[in-house]
């Protein structure tokens, strides 16, 4: 018999979820959803369905998840409240989907353009066993706005300048280990780049998978990625800097390329994210190697391009979001110190492909005093 338990219970009064302005909110229920599935039901009967999400915020006509989906035999759908007097839900299949090996996965519903509520709803499609379904991410949204997410007209196009054929990739020396784009296989961008240059940095979150190896952090920037070009439409990876819990701080989109994190706020914005989820219920707790890196590359953007503090913001800040989520959000006063009261350090030589490929060595007691505030990352 199918058991169903929706184990992302929070009961808060309606409304109380803040989120991103796009994100479908059930009351009472917090991001990520894990629901537990099991065969052996009814055929026809859906092994999940939520109540009737509440009022969405905005006109959309694309709904967008992402999540973790251990076994493809499990078909999401949603389901929109109906307009018509003969039916209760027009009901949609995935127009865009990928699993990846690891489970992780994202889907795109296009529907007919609606403010109506909708439902999320897990069928059977040929599950083998029992197993936790998660959803990190659910949002309704224009695809004409998603589009604009990632667009540098926002503030006007930069003039055109003898530097239009500079490169817009970081520069090679930095007083910091990178993994570049051809260590963990970027794809390429769709479209030419716009350029920018670097006057404000932001921290965020992924608000996903948190990864606990090397290898579990390149599949995960390599899910967001195809996650951002494919399923949100964007030119490339949001994000110019991914930073995993071990420390390992990765290229993502090209420094000097505009990108896509902070709606109307892309322009010379620099936008470095933290892998995992900071924010209740899911409060992955950051990791002292994190923020440790996220002041080595704070410390080289303030110092090399004259960012102010007052140009260090989280996500939240500047934006209609939880991100980067309460836990990482709390660390701000100890980056803000760590990355201001500290000297720039010297730009170290050329990293080696190798060595760039090579996860972090896990940092000796002296390189984490250097890298934090006592008392401020525990």
């Amino acid at each position: 018999m199918t058991r169903l338990l929706l184990l992302a219970l929070f009961f808060f009064p309606a409304g109380s979820y803040a989120g991103d302005e796009k994100t479908v909110v059930f009351s009472g229920v917090q991001y990520p959803l894990e629901i537990a599935v099991s065969p052996g039901g009814p055929a026809g009967v859906p092994l999940y369905e939520s109540a009737v999400s509440e009022s969405v915020r905005t006109a959309y006509d694309t709904v967008i998840m992402q999540g973790e989906m251990p076994d493809p035999g499990v078909r999401p759908e949603i389901w929109v409240k109906s307009k018509s007097l003969f039916k209760a839900f027009d009901k949609y299949r995935p127009a865009g989907f990928k699993r990846f090996p690891n489970g992780r996965f994202w889907a795109k519903f296009d529907v007919a353009a609606t403010r109506q509520p909708l439902k999320l709803v897990i069928l059977d499609d040929g599950i083998a066993g029992a197993h936790l379904f998660k959803i990190y991410e659910l949002e309704a949204v224009s695809g004409s706005s998603q589009k604009l997410e990632d667009s540098a007209e926002e503030q006007g196009p930069s003039p055109a300048s003898a530097e239009d054929d500079a490169p817009f990739s970081i520069e090679e020396a930095l007083p910091f280990t990178l993994v570049r784009r051809e260590a963990w296989k970027a794809a390429p961008p769709k479209e030419p780049y716009a350029r920018h240059a670097p006057k404000a940095f932001t921290l965020h979150h992924t608000a996903g998978y948190l990864p606990k190896t090397y290898a579990e952090s390149v599949a995960e920037i390599q899910f967001v990625q195809d996650y951002h070009q494919n399923a949100k439409g964007w030119n490339d990876i949001g994000y110019h800097f991914l930073i995993d819990p071990l420390g390992n701080i990765f290229e993502g989109r090209p420094l000097y390329a505009v990108g896509a994190h902070v709606l109307n706020r892309n322009t010379d914005n620099i936008g470095v994210s933290v892998m995992g989820n900071y924010h209740p219920p899911a409060s992955n707790k950051p990791a002292a190697e994190t923020l440790g890196s996220f002041g080595k590359v704070g410390t080289y953007l303030s110092g090399n391009y004259s960012i102010a503090v007052s140009s260090f913001h989280a996500h939240r800040e500047i934006g209609s979001t939880d991100c980067p989520g309460d836990l990482l959000y709390a660390k701000m006063p100890a980056l803000k110190e760590l990355i201001y009261a500290r000297p720039v350090p010297a730009a170290a030589g050329p990293v080696a492909p190798e060595a760039a490929a090579a996860p972090a060595a896990a940092p000796s007691l002296r390189q984490l005093r250097e890298c934090a505030i006592p008392g401020q990352f525990r």
